[in-house]
């Protein structure tokens, strides 16, 4: 099995924005404890605090005007230099954060970045039923992938 770290990213005392901290919690509940699993309050905390892996997932949400839509990428480490550049830690975009990732992360091999839609961002703790659709949309595609990845690691007999 690959060594994968999933990232759930967002503030969970502002209701939508908490969407990946929720898919990171489910995830734990579920998934194996080879597979590391952690909240990250921010892109800057993801980048610094995560471990070395092949794979990594990264979940966060996005303003969208279809709440509980999905934006899904998914990226493999190319045979080039990947350069730094300035950043401001508060205000780093997916391009950045993935090219950062790569930059530091040399082991990592691939990156899934899902992204949850929302159409808005409020103080508190309540999540709109279509961000919770998309929170249970995300939860069943990374579950797929993990088994997935498992499945190509197993060695083939005849």
């Amino acid at each position: 099995m690959p060594d994968i770290v999933v990232l759930g990213i967002g503030n969970q005392y502002a209701g939508n924005d908490s969407a990946g901290v929720i898919v990171a919690r489910i995830l734990r509940e579920k998934l194996p404890p080879s597979i590391t699993v952690m909240e990250c309050s921010s892109a800057f905390d993801a980048l610094m605090n995560s471990p070395d892996c092949s794979v990594m997932i990264i979940v966060d949400s996005f303003l969208s005007e279809n709440p509980g839509s999905l934006l899904i990428e998914a990226r493999e480490r190319k045979n080039e230099e990947y350069g730094t550049f300035q950043i401001d830690p508060h205000d780093i975009d997916v391009d950045k954060l993935l090219n950062l990732l790569w930059f530091f992360k040399k082991s990592l091999k691939k990156i899934l970045f899902i992204g949850i839609g929302v159409n808005e961002i409020d103080l508190g703790e309540n999540i709109a039923p279509a961000v919770s659709s998309g929170i249970d949309l995300a939860v069943s595609l990374i579950m797929n992938e993990i088994n997935r990845l498992n499945e190509e690691q197993k060695p083939f007999y005849l």
